[in-house]
């Protein structure tokens, strides 16, 4: 495999970048000393990553290493007073995210990020049937949030950082829908007359009713489940998402 030579040559150009860095005079102190500190992180990371490979990918590598060759030859203070002292953090930045997310493509990592994802989607699947016999305000509620989680889950596909955010967002309505469904349907079974105002709702018989509301609460346990797992999946692994 090429990969780890190319990683640990990368962590190697980053320690080049980390003592420019320490000479230059074009940064605030506090921007310095932000890049310094972004920069030896991505050092180790991409150090400790050379020799924990499991997934060979030379061209990802390859990728990381121009990126760092980039940034040690814009890494002087001619160039950084030329680019902006903002883009030339950018690229530290991104270096450093980069860095972070290098365990998902060479680990194995994304098995993790895939798991969130698939809770994701079956979690809000799970929403969507829940509020199918809900009143009206709980369906409008699901058709507004419908956008944002399709584009959330094309997002989380690629694994861009827009789609976390949306996915964040989307989460905490249908966590609280699945809640108070819960409590709604588990109300059928221990209050007659809300039994009876359900079966008389639906035009079904109160047998039917029950069972329908059995239904329903297991995909909201379903729900709530999912969507817990999913928003703890996708924090732990946040830096997968660039």
């Amino acid at each position: 495999m090429k990969s780890p030579d190319l990683l640990k040559e990368t962590a190697e150009i980053l320690e080049e970048v980390e003592e420019r860095i320490r000479n230059l005079n074009s940064l605030s102190p506090r921007k310095k000393q932000n890049a310094l500190n972004q920069i030896r992180e991505a050092k180790e990371n991409f150090r400790k990553m050379a020799s924990e490979v499991v997934i060979d990918n030379d061209e990802l590598a390859s990728f990381f290493l121009k990126r760092a060759n980039k940034l040690k030859n814009s890494t002087n203070d001619k160039t950084i007073e030329k680019l902006g002292e903002k883009t030339y953090m950018k690229d530290v930045e991104a270096m450093y995210k980069y860095s972070k997310a290098v365990p998902y493509d060479f680990a194995g990592y994304m098995k993790y990020v895939n798991r969130g994802y698939k809770a994701y989607v079956w979690g809000m699947v799970s929403f969507f049937v829940v509020t199918a016999f809900l009143p009206l305000e709980f369906k409008i509620t699901s058709l507004i949030l419908l956008i944002p989680i399709i584009l959330s889950l094309l997002s989380l596909r690629k694994r861009g950082y827009s789609g976390l955010m949306l996915a964040f967002a989307a989460i905490p309505i249908p966590l609280i829908t699945g809640a108070l469904a819960l409590r709604a349907y588990m109300e059928v079974f221990i209050n007659p007359t809300a039994l009876q105002e359900a079966a008389q709702g639906l035009g079904v018989s109160t047998s039917t009713a029950q069972l329908i509301a059995g239904v329903m609460v297991l995909f909201g346990i379903a729900e709530v489940f999912l969507l817990s797992y999913a928003i703890y999946m996708f924090y732990k692994h946040r830096h997968a998402f660039l």
